[in-house]
């Protein structure tokens, strides 16, 4: 299938290696389960401190991630400036280290999840970012989809999982089978807008070849229906929803007010699931019971016993909190590691003021998606898909500042580096129009100034 698609297209550059490598691991497994499967590593690793082979190995990611936007000239204060709300959201939970009942293994967990920070710009500084991000993503299903089907069938030590009640999962080349159906769907939803994008260039040569994403895009929906992710499965019909709505809402003139009004919106009708309780017969429309398979239970004996309202327990610390422990033993289910809701995790980790800058930082990419949109940004009608379904995703999953495609796919298209591009790009200007003045350069200068100049281009 890669072959097939490197027939017409290859990628901009060789950096975007690094970001496929770093999605694919963490859409799936980490380095070290994949290395103990193929008996490289022993498989001791702790919960609480992670896997040293994990911590190698994205460490060298990140390494090289800061070389190449570096190399880039990429403008690190104006991205954080761009994207206030983000590094705010980090920033607070960074100091909720301060009073975590394990300081150190926040801080490890917080700088593994900002790795997605790091590879967000790779991808948004290329050439063409929107054609970058899609032959990622396209390229990366490839290797993710297709094994997943005889990892199920014939190695089921593998692509299966047992539940807390003896259940049997299908999980692929994930974790578990909410995980692989949220990989379906984000990589799905892709698929089907690479085939949109490359379609209205055919004329062009190489001609784009649909039969092999197609193919592949069948096998993401088969492994969506495999997956009996509920969640997942009504994420990706609203994001075909989205892709319509997308288009007719950046021909309005007044898109900012429609998306206003459709916060509004959101917000009343969480309001009303509150009152009168929609989740339940949402759920059991879903085929999942009234209590949303059990998570209701959970929502409500973990906000039983949490005890830090103000500031919560410090990023990802609940579970393995002595409130969290009396949380599963209280529900006889062993070990937990999520509550299946991205807002209320947020509140157990960070409190009221961590549910404050989570607030801040969903206003504020809502409103770079809908400036996306509005200035016809390649990626634009993205933004406004993939925004609204981590808000949905989260009332039922935990995905806020967790390692997924979802969460990296948000990052991607709502996102803000056109500023720190700018300066990449007034550099190189500079540089070039600096070496078509010979006479103000000697020749040493001007082979420089070249060299330089061709270097930040590439």
């Amino acid at each position: 299938m890669i072959r097939r698609d490197r027939r017409w297209r290859q990628f901009s550059s060789a950096a975007l290696w690094v970001p496929a490598i770093w999605l694919a691991l963490g859409s799936s497994r980490g380095m070290a389960y994949w290395a103990f499967q193929l008996g490289l590593v022993r498989g001791s690793q702790s919960n609480l401190e992670g896997s040293p082979v994990n911590a190698v190995f994205n460490g060298g990611l990140f390494i090289l991630a800061i070389l190449i936007l570096i190399r880039r000239r990429f403008n690190w204060v104006q991205y954080a400036f761009a994207n206030k709300g983000l590094f705010l959201l980090y920033a607070f939970f960074l100091c909720s280290a301060a009073w975590s009942p394990f300081p150190l293994p926040s801080v490890k967990r917080l700088i593994q999840d900002f790795g997605w920070l790091l590879m967000t710009p790779i991808i948004l500084t290329e050439r063409d970012p929107g054609a970058s991000l899609r032959v990622v993503f396209v390229r990366v299903s490839y290797i993710l989809f297709a094994p997943s089907i005889p990892l199920m069938r014939y190695f089921p030590a593998i692509g299966r999982v047992f539940s807390a009640h003896g259940s049997q999962m299908m999980c692929g080349v994930a974790d578990h089978k909410n995980s692989l159906g949220q990989l379906c769907f984000v990589f799905c939803l892709m698929l089907i807008w690479d085939l949109i994008e490359t379609r209205k260039g055919e004329a062009t040569s190489p001609r784009p070849e649909p039969w092999t994403r197609l193919v592949n895009l069948g096998i993401g929906l088969y492994l969506l229906n495999v997956s009996s992710s509920a969640t997942s499965l009504l994420c990706f019909l609203f994001g075909i929803v989205l892709f319509v709505v997308g288009k007719r809402l950046a021909a309005m003139r007044n898109a900012r007010r429609v998306f206003i009004l459709s916060v509004l919106g959101i917000v009343s009708v969480l309001a009303l699931q509150q009152v009168f309780h929609l989740t339940s017969e949402v759920s059991e429309a879903f085929g999942r019971g009234e209590g949303m398979s059990g998570r209701s239970e959970i929502w409500r004996v973990s906000l039983k016993h949490h005890t830090s309202y103000l500031l919560g327990t410090g990023f990802r610390g609940f579970w393995e909190s002595p409130d969290g422990k009396a949380t599963y033993d209280e529900l006889g289910t062993g070990e937990l590691n999520t509550v299946h809701n991205g807002y209320i995790e947020t509140y157990l980790n960070g409190g009221v003021v961590g549910l404050f800058f989570l607030g801040v930082f969903i206003w504020s990419t809502g409103l770079i998606a809908t400036a996306k949109l509005v200035e016809k940004d390649p990626i634009g009608r993205l933004a406004v898909v993939f925004w609204p379904l981590i808000l949905v995703y989260n009332l039922s999953e935990s995905q806020f500042m967790m390692t997924g495609p979802v969460w990296h796919a948000m990052l991607l298209v709502t996102s803000d580096v056109r500023q720190a591009r700018r300066e990449q790009a007034t550099v190189s200007g500079t540089m070039v129009r600096q070496a078509r003045r010979p006479g103000h350069l000697t020749g040493d200068s001007r082979a420089a100034i070249a060299r330089a100049a061709a270097k930040t281009v590439r």
